[in-house]
């Protein structure tokens, strides 16, 4: 039996759990932040007082930044509009309770030259002057940024859309050159400005691409690119890491996609007086689900799915089918898992029945155990003579494991990075965290319940199972609410599948703990 000491402990370790997780949830509002807050403001400064400093930030020590939490990523503006820091998320809705400028989690290199959503007269970087600015919401979900500055010569214009659902920014850059800007001498093409980003994090050479049409160039020469579908930095060409996608949008200038050199990618207008840059930038996870979201899945060489990924993309489309029939993610999470489960059903009968077979066997077990405790070899013989007379099969939960494992990590993949935006019963957002805390206690329930039966008869293993699963409510609390519906739903049909194969078996001889 579990102690009552054990349980006082377990209980201690849940309500702390749920403590920890009870910390204020940022609002997707605007925040004023001092580059002080951040973990290692002190060593950006010493980095910034070395002589040949060239980071962005050290013209921004004393400046007080914008912080806009999304679920996706956490965005850092400076007071023009650019992006100074961005903190990218595992998994939707995920709260960040610390930053540090040089975490591999930022987006936007601090030691780069120029911060993201930065203005390029002729491929250098444009620092603004006589910044005004200011935040307004325009709606629940959407928060739009107006700048004007003036950059060398330019006199420009900046309109930024951030989405608390979507991670694409979408910016307008109206630049004019009241007096005519002119290439530099001896330069034969026009004059140009772009809007450009650098990165990835601590990647030193990130991979590039550039898309036209049908085709992509990984990691071009520095030659501009006429009618880009996109331009990307992304962690690595393995789909996995972060990203950086720059799509050209409608209604502004022709753009033309250049890699710069030096971790930077631009978009690029002709500059004859003034140009419109209209450019829609894509910031977070190099993942499939959240590309597919934002309408990116299609734009070549981008992300080149595996046989998993390809899955994912079905059970996406099969997810959204469901949708157009039920009317609510909610419902649809539980059609979805309620299906899949019926897929693994034989899987899991086959599973449960071996482990029945394991479980009424332990008292012999340990009485082999005990005769044979000084001759291994005889152990091996005896234990293996007594599977084969009861008719069991060591490994015969092993495989049933194994063809679930890659199904459940698909649907937990395409759950924590789906992006709902709705609520379901008591949850006011299937992509944020139950703010009450129900789901994360009916999955200890069902995990209790799973843990019961997997172990009936062994007071030890029962006792390892369930500290292992109430541990596991650190985690769980922190996970979107969709998540969890699938977590609860799924289990809770194994929890009844148990129960039914276990109706009609004697109930396993006791194990001594």
């Amino acid at each position: 039996m579990i102690t009552p000491r054990a349980f006082r402990s377990l209980a201690l370790l849940l309500v702390v759990a749920l403590a920890g997780a009870a910390s204020a949830r940022d609002a997707f509002a605007t925040y004023p932040f001092t580059v002080s807050e951040f973990r290692d403001a002190a060593a950006l400064e010493t980095a910034c007082s070395a002589p040949a400093a060239a980071s962005f930030w050290c013209d921004e020590l004393d400046t007080t930044l914008t912080r806009i939490p999304t679920k996706g990523v956490d965005l850092f503006f400076s007071p023009a509009g650019e992006v100074v820091a961005a903190f990218a998320k595992v998994q939707k809705g995920q709260q960040l309770n610390g930053y540090q400028v040089e975490a591999g989690t930022n987006l936007i290199p601090s030691g780069g030259a120029l911060p993201g959503a930065a203005l390029l007269q002729d491929g250098a970087y444009l620092p603004p002057e006589d910044v005004t600015g200011t935040w307004t919401a325009d709606g629940p979900t959407t928060l739009v940024g107006t700048f004007t500055y003036r950059a060398g010569a330019l006199d420009v214009a900046v309109r930024v859309v951030v989405s608390n659902t979507d991670q694409t920014l979408n910016y307008e850059v109206d630049v004019a050159a009241p007096t005519g800007v002119a290439a530099p001498t001896g330069v034969d093409a026009p004059a140009t400005v772009a809007l450009g980003f650098v990165g990835i994090a601590r990647q030193a050479t990130p991979t590039i691409k550039v898309g036209q049409g049908d085709s992509f160039t990984l990691n071009p020469l520095n030659v501009p690119v006429a009618d880009p579908s996109y331009v990307s930095l992304q962690s690595n060409n393995r789909n996995s890491g972060d990203a950086i996608v720059l799509t050209p949008g409608s209604g502004g200038s022709p753009l033309a996609a250049v890699s710069l050199g030096e971790r930077r990618i631009v978009m690029q207008a002709p500059l004859d007086g003034e140009a419109r840059l209209v450019v829609d930038a894509y910031l977070g996870k190099n993942e499939l689900v959240r590309y597919y979201q934002e309408g990116y899945d299609g734009l070549p060489g981008l992300f080149t799915p595996n046989i998993l990924g390809r899955m994912s993309l079905w059970l996406l489309i099969a997810l959204e089918f469901i949708h157009e029939y039920v009317g609510a993610w909610g419902l649809s999470i539980i059609v979805l898992t309620l299906l899949f489960r019926a897929l693994v059903w034989p899987l899991i009968t086959t599973q449960t029945k071996s482990m029945f077979g394991m479980q009424a066997l332990q008292p012999e077990l340990q009485k082999l155990q005990k005769k044979h405790k000084d001759d291994r070899e005889k152990l091996t013989q005896e234990t293996m003579k007594l599977y084969k007379e009861a008719g069991v099969n060591p490994a015969g939960g092993c495989l049933p494991i194994l063809v679930q494992m890659p199904l459940f990590i698909i649907l937990w993949r395409v759950f924590v990075n789906f992006e709902f935006n709705e609520g379901f019963l008591w949850v006011p957002d299937l992509g944020l965290p139950d703010p009450f805390y129900i789901l994360p206690a009916l999955y200890v329930a069902v995990m209790l319940a799973q843990s019961w039966f997997s172990a009936k008869g062994n007071p030890a293993m029962l006792r390892q199972s369930v500290i292992i699963n109430l541990v596991f409510v650190f985690i769980m609390v922190g996970f979107p609410a969709g998540v969890l519906v699938y977590f609860v739903v799924s289990m809770g049909v194994q929890v009844f599948q148990y129960w039914l194969l276990s109706r009609n078996r004697p109930a396993p001889a006791a194990v001594k703990a």
